[in-house]
């Protein structure tokens, strides 16, 4: 039995690599109900666990309506996953704490690393693999050759495609470290048992073949994502008729790469990547290029009091300002608002259910919550100049975390209130705006997930400019401190075992010239001290940032979008005084500050690390990334105390940081999280399901 196609639907004349105008309006309105959920993706949807050995597809005749129509299907599928990518991450990680009460037992599971195969949801690897199995499907048999004029049509569909299979592996390469992978499609029973009968694959292996895979699609210029129509943006869908171009669907190929050098240690690509992608380099494409100084949260007036603050933080996560807001996403995932226009999310009923007071079943945690309050806010104003710091205001903090959290007042006869509750996945703006009160409500479920925006990049690039300076390449941690203080805005170098001399600096008459005269405790002269000139004599490597463009003029530093104006932030600076602080070796008396013992190179290098580590938690909280992170930032260092020490300290309300000696910290928590192999999620055994040859069940699609 042959049947026609992946997809059923309406076929169309195409011209070049836009939507027959014919067509145009009808074709929109098919890709909104696409996304939506309304349409079925019929090839390969169970995965490794088939139903019965699958029909072979023509694909005679396949046109780009075609090729879209079956991406469509793909982008459903991950609407299958997108909820779980959150929750794996966050839960099992420090930013959560789950309600004793509302939680359920999936949710109670995962917050204690406890798997348990049989009956949580969250544990089904199979919908990540009905989305592989969907893209190989699509890869095997798509016509890259088709062209007119010059221009191959399938193309930008292939890379999007390309870029959903690799987001997809890295997830479960990151969640279960050795997993199975294949590429070709399993469209038979016995296809995927013989998957199953193979090794599985390590992450360090996935990664290599990913790498290899989507490498030579990295620049847009060449390999652009898909533009469905003649703007590029799919029309009015979602929340308040949101528009988001098509390219927003799929995970850029570049910040794929980056992330897969990351965990792969390979820190020069992965920063080069992330370079590239925070400023449209080697592309022709400006919309690549992008600056972080705007939606800062800050206070408007002297003295940080009650609600006078200027939030803009906020608005990236509120479904009313989604909007005005999607220009600057990489990445997203929508969602219908109902059950009756296509897939959900869960995840406001998991964060905020609305209309249901005290109905959450997560809260920030007061990890989070603390390390946000340890942050010291820095006020500053050109006119009239004024400048001071947070510790007597009424919030000292950074003002991110409490910019996405707020408190409900239950309607029971005590009124109770419920506070920490995480409103970055269905938040609403009511009365006055900001965080510092109860001014917000839930609105509606998810709309849109956000799986990236620009702030990752940054933070990502200087998470590899840290990496860099552990391979020795000296100025790299300087710059990551630039990209956290006060933003990238010039041209940088960092140079691999760079070697430099010193030469006297002379006067007309070529006598050395002095630059003091050196005294002993008496007073005398020991001798002068010759001014001097130092020169670069070799390197073994290095490597260019320029960011002189105008764009990066008005650049700020990520940790000045929730604490004030860090570039000129004396506690927030890579001084042995900040480190010491950091680290617990800072004694403060009458006389002054004193450093009870020597800051090494070692203790730096782990200072703007630890830094890094905290402003993606300030800045991404609980958007799907944090586990990820903990995981890599203790495997690149080799210490597993920055993921065990932090998770087993997420329910203590600490106002130091983990490499203190008075950090608490769950101690049976913490023995757990110490062994790596409780990191990782367990793979189930019935992964493919075994079916009765005799009852194959057989039919044809509907027709066209």
């Amino acid at each position: 039995m042959k049947q026609k196609s992946l997809m059923y639907g309406v076929r169309s004349v195409h011209q070049g690599n836009k939507i027959n105008e014919s067509m145009k309006k009808n074709f929109i309105y098919t890709v909104v109900f696409l996304l939506c959920g309304a349409m079925f993706f019929s090839s390969c949807e169970d995965m490794l666990s088939v139903d019965s050995d699958r029909v072979e597809y023509e694909f005679d005749d396949w046109t780009l309506s075609d090729s879209v129509y079956s991406v469509l299907g793909i982008l459903k599928s991950v609407q299958g996953v997108a909820d779980r990518h959150v929750l794996l991450n966050e839960l099992r990680a420090d930013l959560i704490s789950i309600s004793k009460t509302k939680a359920v037992v999936d949710i109670q599971e995962l917050s204690r690393s406890v798997f348990n195969l049989e009956t949580n949801k969250y544990l089904n690897v199979k919908d990540y693999y009905s989305v592989i199995n969907n893209c190989n499907v699509y890869l095997a048999r798509v016509d890259t050759s088709l062209a007119k004029d010059n221009i191959k049509l399938m193309m930008p569909e292939y890379v999007a495609v390309k870029s959903v299979r690799a987001w997809t592996y890295l997830q479960l390469a990151i969640n279960y470290n050795n997993i199975p992978y294949f590429t070709e499609p399993i469209l038979t029973h016995s296809a995927a048992e013989d998957i199953m009968n193979k090794p599985m694959s390590t992450r360090n292996e996935v990664i290599d073949n990913l790498i290899a895979d989507i490498l030579p699609y990295e620049n847009p210029a060449l390999y652009p994502m898909p533009a469905w129509d003649k703007s590029g943006k799919i029309l009015q869908f979602g929340y308040n008729n949101t528009k988001v171009e098509t390219r927003q669907l799929f995970v850029p190929i570049r910040m794929l790469l980056g992330e897969l050098y990351l965990w792969k240690g390979d820190y020069k690509r992965a920063a080069m990547c992330f370079y590239d992608q925070i400023t449209g380099n080697n592309t022709n494409n400006s919309n690549l290029m992008y600056a972080d100084n705007g939606n800062v949260v800050k206070y408007s007036d002297i003295g940080g009091k009650g609600n006078s603050i200027s939030n803009g933080y906020d608005d990236i996560f509120a479904a009313a300002d989604f909007g005005n807001q999607s220009s600057k996403m990489f990445t997203i995932i929508p969602f219908a608002n109902s059950d009756l226009y296509g897939t959900t999310s869960g995840l406001a009923d998991v964060f905020a259910p609305q209309n249901e007071v005290g109905a959450a079943q997560v809260f920030a945690s007061p990890a989070i919550k603390s390390l946000a309050k340890m942050q010291i806010y820095r006020y500053y104003t050109e006119s009239p100049k004024v400048e001071e710091y947070s510790q007597g205001y009424e919030y000292t903090g950074d003002l991110r975390i409490k910019a996405v959290t707020y408190s409900q007042i239950g309607d029971d006869d005590e009124k109770s209130e419920y506070k920490d509750i995480i409103g970055k996945f269905n938040l609403e703006k009511s009365g006055v705006i900001g965080g510092l009160t109860p001014s917000h409500t839930p609105a509606i479920g998810t709309t849109f997930l956000i799986l990236q925006r620009a702030e990752h990049a940054y933070l990502r690039f200087a998470e590899a400019l840290v990496g860099l300076e552990r391979q020795e390449y000296k100025g790299a941690k300087e710059l990551a401190m630039t990209v956290l203080k006060e933003g990238v805005k010039h041209r940088y170098s960092i140079l691999l075992n760079p070697e430099y001399k010193d030469t006297l600096v002379k006067d007309a008459d070529g006598q050395p010239i002095i630059k003091q005269v050196l005294l002993d405790e008496n007073g005398d002269s020991i001798g002068v001290e010759y001014q001097k000139n130092t020169f670069l004599v070799s390197y073994t490597d290095s490597i260019g940032f320029d960011f002189t463009a105008d764009r990066f003029k008005n650049n700020i530093g990520i940790h000045s979008r929730g604490s004030g104006d860090s570039e000129r932030n004396i506690y927030y600076a890579l001084t042995d005084e900040c480190i010491a602080r950091y680290i617990g070796c800072l004694e403060t008396t009458e006389s002054g500050d004193t450093i009870t013992k020597p800051i090494t190179y070692a203790d730096s290098l782990n200072y703007i690390a630890d830094l890094v580590l905290d402003e993606l938690a300030l800045e991404l909280a609980w958007e799907g990334n944090r586990f990820g992170d903990l995981v890599r930032f203790a495997k690149a260092v080799g210490d597993n105390d920055v993921l065990a020490k932090r998770i087993a300290g997420r329910e203590y309300s600490n106002d130091v940081t983990y490499r203190h000696p008075e950090y608490m910290y769950d101690t049976e928590l913490y023995n757990k999280m110490l062994n790596e192999d409780n990191w990782y999620l367990p793979l189930p055994a019935d992964m493919v399901d075994p079916v009765d040859p005799e009852n194959v069940p057989t039919g044809e699609l509907p027709k066209e």
